[in-house]
């Protein structure tokens, strides 16, 4: 029962909260209106972060979810991820790190004025590596040190690493951002989430798309603000909707563009 009730909290908070944030964008003038989506996400962050998983004692992070399914057990935390960034990217693409990210929530608050990015996209595989380990991670412990998790980790010690991955993620992406000047700079070069969202992403519904009835000027405000550096000009200049695997659906790109070329 209490889980049942926590649901009934979170799923009306997490559409008042996108509601917010739509509401925001719509009334709000000029670049105001990128609030909307930044005051959304960072609503939504003590739903995710705090309320779900303590309410339902559940570790919903890579390495939780590898841990127990280790194991065969496919509890409520795997369901959560597959929907999340396993299923749910093959609808909303990564939506998900757009509105509902914890990490990203206070990344995008950050009082950095991301700079056009010098770094080499082939950095990004970089990602390779903490996704090797938080996969990695769990199996060694499991099958090296006969780590139980049915006993030792399942409702005993799934918060501890709930909460201890996330203080990690936080130590790593907050001073990368300033280094960088680059508010999503961990999202780009350190999160392992990223690679797991992306096969599925490549075929997400959900796009943002040129209006064909206007032309783009090819002013370069779109690839300025988008936070992780797609190229959404020459889709705009070929008339196509953008598949990148790295747009987040975030829509900062509409609102500068000076045409409304982009719905």
């Amino acid at each position: 029962m209490i889980h049942w009730w926590g649901f009934l909290i979170i799923f009306p908070w997490i559409g008042f909260s996108i509601s917010v944030g739509v509401f925001l964008r719509s009334y709000l003038n000029g670049k105001n209106r990128l609030l909307g989506r930044k005051v959304s996400i960072l609503m939504i962050l003590p739903c995710l972060l705090l309320f779900v998983p303590v309410i339902n004692n559940e570790n919903f992070q890579l390495e939780g979810v590898i841990l127990i399914v280790s194991v065969g057990f496919f509890n409520k935390g795997f369901i959560h991820y597959a929907i999340a960034k396993i299923f749910g990217p093959v609808i909303w693409r990564r939506g998900f790190c757009g509105y509902a990210c914890w990490t990203a929530a206070v990344l995008d608050w950050l009082p950095i004025k991301n700079k056009p990015t010098k770094i080499d996209h082939k950095y990004r595989n970089l990602r390779f590596i903490p996704l090797i380990i938080s996969i990695s991670l769990p199996l060694f412990m499991v099958f090296a040190f006969s780590y139980n998790p049915r006993t030792d980790y399942i409702n005993k010690e799934e918060m501890k690493w709930m909460f201890m991955s996330n203080a990690l993620y936080y130590l790593i992406g907050i001073p990368l951002a300033f280094l960088l000047s680059e508010k999503r700079a961990f999202c780009k070069y350190i999160c392992p989430v990223s690679l797991v969202m992306k096969p599925s992403a490549k075929i997400g519904l959900i796009t943002i798309k040129p209006d064909l009835s206007r032309d783009c000027i090819q002013c370069g405000a779109c690839n300025n603000i988008c936070p992780m550096d797609v190229n959404v000009m020459d889709f705009m200049i070929n008339n196509k909707r953008i598949t990148d695997t790295e747009c987040i659906l975030c829509s900062d790109c509409s609102i500068v563009c000076p045409t409304r070329k982009i719905k």
